[in-house]
């Protein structure tokens, strides 16, 4: 029994020293598999103890970038970091091409944008952390995976933040793979989930470092206190989220709301001739619905993001429609195109588009609306649109791509509705940022999507678990109307009580679930986080020098 047993720890050592050995594209290649393994932790495989390798083995490539001087250093650490993040982002977000190709003629001249996206401009933030981690921050045993983990997740809150901001599967969203644990985002949000998640799944390299700094591979048993807390704290953590699942029984206001899914591709949407059917597939759902209806009737009806590819308001025939079929007192909440003129700066007159929410009522009168605010950059409007169009690259598209950013309010109140927050398709994926900060708490969110610009792929179900965290976030109820999409209750735990069947046309009658009280996040945001990722940047920094105080010394200066 003995044999297979010390067979197995000299596996375990020499793993890490093999792995660091790598150089050039097999390291490169390596990287890119692991980074693309991690992509099975998130929506829709939810499967996240792939990150239990993965992650480990990107640490023990760094371990095996030490070099003679520091830009050999920094140069294979970029590496890995470009293959890891190439892969990450390439494969897990490959399906943002998608939308380059359902008008190829006018979007083909912007289809480099999104493969230089996901291949050299995202994982500039995997480089941005892996480096400066290897250079300066580097030691053994568990501070360089306290200083990883730190600088992972503060590029994550970057990656979300600058440049308008881009937080599409951060790493807190793997946790929503063990529901319990998801629960602390109500507590510290998904970029504190993001730093919890990595240090749990770096364990492994804490009980076996690799080549690191001309230390030998081997096991760490003198830090096993370290790994030891964050394994009791992510259990602690589970358990606490479980208490919390079990513990709050969700109750319901009485209100029925219906949530209308279309499934028409955005070839289809785009042809005007199709108008009038798509027009009479959305009254037939919404007010003659072959599924069940629900009693008492609906009091809100909810279409997804650009219903229809129209000016709903300058509609009248299809209004008087609406109004003729629509229940006294209920209303209908429409995702639709608007637009009005406005003067330039040159004072020329000229139209403003808007992706907008429109509320009906009964009759018909629009009641009050949303206009969206945070832009799709590329998707919604073209960052610098008129210095490229002066350079004469002939880039015809971008004269035709264009929304204003809207500045109605985000919380709309209605007459016998608990006031809701207006969420349309991109917004929803932006922690921290979905309710204004000098307004009152409204009690649910509404989020309306067009997800046909995704495809037949992954991106649907990484858009709800976005809006999932959205909901543990907050501790609201978050409702959720698509077109190809995924349709569905989300209730202020990040369960889904009910959800449409996705490609296809149906409705979803769904009683509104009351909302939590304010949560530690909503009240505190990122600053914990901040603060967390900073202390433990600290710890790394100090625990270095105290295991080698003459480090500084031997470094090799920049070659």
């Amino acid at each position: 029994m003995s044999l297979p047993r010390f067979a197995f720890v000299r596996v375990a050592r020499q793993a890490p020293l093999r792995i660091g050995a790598l150089r050039g594209w097999r390291a490169f290649a390596l990287a890119f598999v692991c980074g693309a393994a991690c992509v099975l932790a998130f929506a829709p495989f939810r499967f996240p103890v792939i990150l239990l390798v993965a992650l480990p083995i990107l640490v023990w490539q760094l371990d095996g970038a030490a070099a003679e001087s520091r830009r050999r250093t920094a140069k294979r650490a970029a590496l890995v970091a470009w293959g890891f993040g190439a892969g990450f982002y390439g494969v897990g977000l490959h399906w943002i091409g998608n939308a380059f190709l359902v008008d190829i003629g006018e979007h083909a001249i912007l289809l480099p944008f999104p493969i230089l996206f996901l291949l050299l401009g995202l994982p500039l933030f995997v480089i941005a952390a892996c480096v400066p981690a290897r250079l300066w921050l580097w030691g053994s045993d568990h501070g360089r995976i306290l200083a990883l983990a730190a600088l992972l997740a503060l590029s994550d809150w970057m990656r979300g933040h600058i440049f308008t901001g881009f937080p599409w599967n951060l790493w807190g969203n793997a946790a929503l793979g063990v529901l319990p644990l998801a629960q602390s985002a109500s507590l510290v949000g998904v970029y504190g989930l993001s730093l919890a998640i990595l240090l749990i799944a770096m364990l492994p390299a804490m009980f076996i470092c690799g080549a690191s700094d001309r230390q030998p591979s081997r096991t760490s048993w003198k830090i096993l206190p370290a790994p030891l807390c964050l394994a009791a704290a992510a259990i602690l953590a589970s358990l606490w989220g479980a208490e919390r699942l079990t513990a709050e029984t969700q109750q319901e206001t009485g209100i029925t709301i219906r949530l209308v899914e279309t499934n028409f591709s955005q070839r289809e949407k785009q042809r005007r001739e199709r108008l009038d059917d798509m027009a009479d597939t959305l009254l037939r759902l919404s007010f003659f619905p072959d599924e069940g209806t629900a009693d008492p009737p609906p009091r809100l009806i909810v279409w997804p993001e650009v219903a229809l590819r129209a000016y709903l308001e300058e509609e009248h025939a299809l209004r008087d429609n609406i109004a003729a079929l629509m229940p006294d007192g209920s209303r209908l909440l429409a995702g639709s195109l608007r637009r009005e003129r406005r003067y330039n700066e040159q004072g020329e007159s000229e139209w403003r588009r808007y992706n907008s929410l429109l509320v009906f009522d009964s009759n018909g009168v629009l009641e009050t609306r949303y206009d969206k605010r945070h832009l799709v950059p590329f998707g919604e409007y073209i960052p610098y649109a008129r210095r490229l169009q002066n350079l004469g690259l002939g880039l015809r598209a971008l004269t035709r791509i264009g929304f204003a950013a809207g500045e109605t309010p985000r919380i709309l109140s209605l007459d016998g509705i608990p006031p809701f927050a207006a969420l349309i398709c991109y917004e929803a994926i932006f922690s921290g940022a979905i309710l204004p900060p000098n307004e009152p708490r409204p009690h649910w969110l509404v989020n309306i999507s067009n997800d046909a610009w995704f495809g037949d792929s992954i991106g649907p179900w990484q858009h709800l678990d976005q809006a999932r965290l959205r909901a543990i976030e907050e501790g609201l109820p978050l409702l959720r109307a698509t077109n190809t999409g995924v349709s569905a209750l989300i209730d202020p735990h990040g369960r889904i009580p009910a959800q449409a069947t996705p490609n296809r046309h149906g409705i979803l009658d769904v009683r509104l679930p009351a909302p939590l009280p304010p949560t530690f996040f909503s009240r505190h945001g990122d600053m914990p986080m901040l603060v967390a990722s900073l202390l433990l940047l600290f710890f790394s920094a100090w625990s270095r020098m105290a295991a080698n105080p003459s480090n500084r010394a031997e470094r090799a200066p920049y070659a």
